[in-house]
């Protein structure tokens, strides 16, 4: 469980550095067997201990409460077979952007290049079953108002498309700016 513990810290240390999480915000989790570990409710991304994670499967009891999200990573799992790992961070411009449309399209070559179109997906009671569908098909998705689910092959490469759809929607915040200037 160390090498876990250590991908789940150096991870959480670089959502919060970068600022895609505050003090308390956001959660990660990896497939494990057939359950999964998250990060606990209300545990800090940026100084995460072994007693900040749960192990969630069949026939464990918890021994602390899991991230408030343990059902929408389920049903990611659930949906994308090939999601090894989640981050669910809250970057800046994409909340901003998606409140404004229904996806976001990245204009930069690295946001092209790897996330193509980001699905925006309404908050809801139907929500699970939206961010799953639109994970199946897509590496992140923009919940309206909230935030962004990545999936990932490991917890770094869901942070590297956490990342990239920042700084894509930045450059599309910027670029919008100066449209407006001209």
């Amino acid at each position: 469980m160390s090498s876990v513990l250590e991908g789940f810290q150096q991870v959480g240390r670089d959502l919060y550095a970068a600022g895609l999480v505050s003090s308390h915000g956001g959660n990660m989790s990896v497939r494990q067997g057939g359950g999964l570990i998250i990060t606990s409710h209300g545990s800090r991304l940026g100084h995460l201990a072994q007693g900040d994670l749960v192990e969630v499967g069949p026939g464990l009891e918890p021994s602390i409460e899991p991230s408030m999200d343990l059902a929408l990573h389920q049903a990611i799992y659930a949906a994308a077979s090939e999601a090894a790992a989640i981050v669910h961070a809250h970057p800046r411009h994409a909340i901003a952007l998606s409140l404004a449309g229904e996806e976001i399209r990245p204009q930069d070559l690295e946001g092209e290049h790897y996330l193509g179109v980001v699905p925006v997906v309404p908050r809801g009671e139907k929500l699970a079953q939206a961010l799953a569908d639109a994970l199946r098909r897509h590496r992140i998705v923009v919940v309206a108002g909230h935030g962004s689910y990545a999936r990932g092959e490991s917890l770094w490469q869901a942070l590297q498309w956490t990342s990239v759809l920042e700084e894509s929607a930045e450059v599309l915040w910027l670029l919008r700016a100066l449209s407006e200037n001209t």
